[in-house]
Order: C-alpha cells, then structure tokens, then sequence
C-alpha cells in the first residue's frame, strides 16, 4: 500500500484549515499538564536526608552519642532508623538501640517538605511511598476512563 493510496482514501476530508489547527493546537496545549502529573510523584515522594529525633535534653548533644552509626551505599552514615536507649555517654559499643519514638527530623537542604516528611513514611513506614505512587497512578487510570465514559455520554446529547 502506498502513501499515495491513503491520500486517495482521505481526499474527502479536505485540507487543514483554521479549525483544524484551532483544535489540535487546544489539544496539544491540554496536554502538558500531563507531563507535570506524571513527574510529580518523583519530587513529592523523594525522601530527604533524616535521623530519629532525639529526647527532649539530648538536642544539645553530639549525634554520634545518640545515634548509633550504620552503613549506606558504602557510606558510612548515622542511622536513620535506630537511636540508643539512655542518656548519652562516651563509649557507644555496649548500648542497646531503640526506634525513633519521638519521630524524626528531616533535612530541608533540598525539600522543604514532601510527603515522606509530612507524614513519617520512613523506616517500617517506607513501604507506604511506592504504595501511594501506585494508588495515585490508579486514579489517574480510572479517572481517565470515567472522563472518557462522561464526555461520549454529554457528547450524544449536544
């Protein structure tokens, strides 16, 4: 089949006027919204630097005596889960380590706020980040499909 073929097929439809270009620039415009919804989750579900809070009195302390210190893509980092028990004191090798009880802190260098710090998704709650990605992603499909269902049904009746 030839490209000739087609344009044969088609001749009745006529050439692109200033509707045509109306409509498809209004499309195209409509559509770069979208690229923003997709991309967004990358920058609202980033989870920024952060380690426990520590216990009212202990702020004033170094980190490397409250916090026990582990090992993260080779870096050497404190922990970002586990806190020692107690009060603070020089010799760190024979505390016990307890979860973040009193939450975290974040860092803001880079987010201000995302929904990982807004809402404590780290630790034994990171596995709710790719949940909420998926459960948004899930809206945008059905919602796709009820727009869809809703503007063929307003279509019949104009």
């Amino acid at each position: 089949m030839s490209s000739n073929y087609y344009e044969e097929r088609i001749a009745f439809l006529g050439e692109w006027g200033p509707f045509q270009w109306t409509v498809f620039l209004l499309l195209s415009i409509s559509a770069i919204p979208n690229g923003h919804v997709g991309l967004s989750m990358v920058f609202l579900a980033d989870t920024p630097p952060h380690h426990c809070r520590l216990p009212e009195g202990a702020e004033e302390m170094p980190l490397n005596m409250s916090l026990p210190l582990e090992q993260v893509n080779e870096q050497i980092t404190f922990s970002r889960c586990q806190r020692y028990i107690g009060a603070p004191v020089n010799d760190t090798s024979d505390l016990q380590t307890e979860g973040c009880i009193d939450g975290w802190e974040y860092s803001k260098e880079q987010y201000s706020s995302t929904i990982v710090s807004e809402w404590d998704l780290v630790c034994q709650n990171d596995w709710k980040v790719p949940l909420s990605t998926s459960l948004f992603f899930l809206g945008v499909l059905i919602g796709s499909f009820i727009s869809g269902q809703i503007s063929d049904s307003t279509a019949e009746f104009l």
